[in-house]
């Protein structure tokens, strides 16, 4: 699959949202901020809780360390190698069960919970 004219790829996209949200030059996503869960751990409390009023949306481009659970209801809970703690609907078990310990993943999630999570740059069916 082609890029089109001005597409960046997941990790440029990743870097830009992570500068803009230093720079509290938030981007918007469907009328949402976006922010990037690292400079989002970087922000002083206050600034984090206003985000999370607003159900902010955080990107998180990580490496999965580890399932933490797995059930009908709940989804898939997963940790990843920098402390992220996050809830997939149970249509991703597939997807995020190939992609497999070690393996990259990127994530956009709702704050402040990092739940409600949908993997990027996989076909959903």
């Amino acid at each position: 699959m082609s890029k089109g004219a001005g597409a960046i790829d997941f990790d440029t996209f990743y870097e830009q949202i992570h500068k803009q949200t230093l720079e509290r030059n938030f981007v918007r996503f469907r009328n949402r901020l976006l922010v990037s869960a690292d400079a989002y751990h970087l922000l002083p409390l206050k600034e984090k809780e206003i985000l999370n009023q607003y159900y902010s949306l955080v990107l998180v481009f990580d490496v999965l360390e580890r399932f933490i659970y797995f059930n009908e209801q709940s989804g898939v809970g997963v940790a990843t190698q920098r402390g992220s703690n996050l809830q997939f609907d149970i249509r991703y078990y597939e997807t995020l069960k190939d992609i497999g310990i070690g393996g990259k993943i990127n994530a956009m999630c709702v704050l402040p919970y990092f739940d409600k999570c949908i993997l990027l740059g996989y076909m959903m069916f």
